[in-house]
């Protein structure tokens, strides 16, 4: 007879238990229901008692307060589109100008280098002329020994003359050419020269449009903190705001959920909308059954003889402690 009755009664207890659970389900649907059918007809409820009249006035309170809220946050928007159009000009400016800037310097620079090219082939012209002036004094040289020479002989023979004019004439050749290229390393140094102030122009102007994309990525490093500091103001704006719509959606929901009570105890439904009230009142009568239930199961484990009561869970925290040592015997 101990252990039937026992087990009847955990039974019992484990289905109140149960059945509380799925209770604290409904309840929770049910106050959801309840807000919905609030939120839907708390205009009809201006006939009612002062709570309820109180309820209208925090949720009419509610609604202007997130109305107004939804206008800042539509404002903030409209903010921070026309702050991503202004980023986007400055942006697209820059990168035009940068653009005109880079091909500029793109053509000054291969003028520059086509100066200095020719700047450079000019001087090397100079150093071979140099060259060519060392080698023919060489030969000169060569050449007034070989005069020197002929001179220094007594009575000279017919061949000994003819080798001395030919000697003097190669004198002669030698200077002409000294003084011919003379004169075109002369030339050809001062057409080096020459290329020096449009290559000191082409350097100025290289340099003019490198400070001036300096000064471009500047300003655009500049005004993209200026934008990225009012994008983030703006985000922490509207992120206020809707944290602020959000608090007051939960704060709206008893409120609501009063008005939604009270027009279900009325039988008010919203216009337009019987369902929201029938929900309400189907969720209510399963509550109510659940309930109804949970009763008459404690009535019954109420009526159960304490004795019996007490020695089926002393046995049975008995038994599960000694199964609690053989597991944990079995588990060392």
């Amino acid at each position: 007879m101990l252990p039937q009755e026992g087990s009847r009664d955990l039974s019992r207890r484990l289905r109140i238990a149960w059945l509380w659970a799925k209770r604290l389900l409904v309840r929770r649907s049910l106050f959801v229901a309840e807000a919905e059918l609030g939120w839907l007809g708390w205009e009809r409820t201006d006939f009612f008692d002062d709570e309820l009249n109180e309820a209208v006035g925090k949720v009419r309170e509610f609604e202007d307060t997130q109305a107004s809220l939804m206008n800042t946050t539509a404002e903030l928007a409209a903010r921070k589109t026309a702050l991503d159009g202004e980023v986007a000009r400055e942006k697209a400016a820059y990168e035009q100008e940068r653009a005109a800037l880079d091909e500029e310097r793109k053509a000054v620079s291969a003028q520059l280098d086509e100066k200095e090219t020719a700047r450079r082939q000019k001087l090397e012209t100079v150093e071979r002329f140099e060259r060519a002036v060392e080698e023919l004094g060489r030969s000169e040289r060569r050449l007034e020994n070989q005069s020197h020479a002929f001179m220094l002989i007594d009575n000279p023979d017919a061949d000994t003359r003819k080798e001395a004019r030919e000697v003097s004439d190669e004198l002669s050749r030698h200077a002409v050419e000294r003084r011919v290229v003379r004169a075109d390393q002369t030339k050809a140094a001062e057409e080096a020269a020459g290329y020096e102030p449009e290559i000191a122009r082409l350097r100025g102007e290289l340099k003019r449009i490198d400070a001036a994309a300096e000064a471009a990525r500047a300003r655009h490093e500049e005004a993209g903190q200026k934008f990225g500091a009012e994008v983030r103001d703006l985000e922490r704006e509207r992120k206020e705001s809707h944290t602020k719509i959000a608090d007051l959606d939960r704060e709206k929901r008893n409120p609501y959920r009063i008005i939604g009570a009270s027009l279900a105890d009325h039988g008010i439904s919203p216009i337009n909308q019987p369902a929201a009230l029938e929900k309400v009142l189907e969720l209510r009568e399963r509550e109510a059954r659940l309930t109804q239930a949970m009763e008459e199961l404690e009535a019954l484990c109420a009526a159960m003889d304490m004795g019996i009561f007490v020695a089926f869970y002393l046995l049975l925290g008995a038994v599960i402690f000694a199964l609690s040592v053989v597991v944990w015997h079995f588990m060392r």
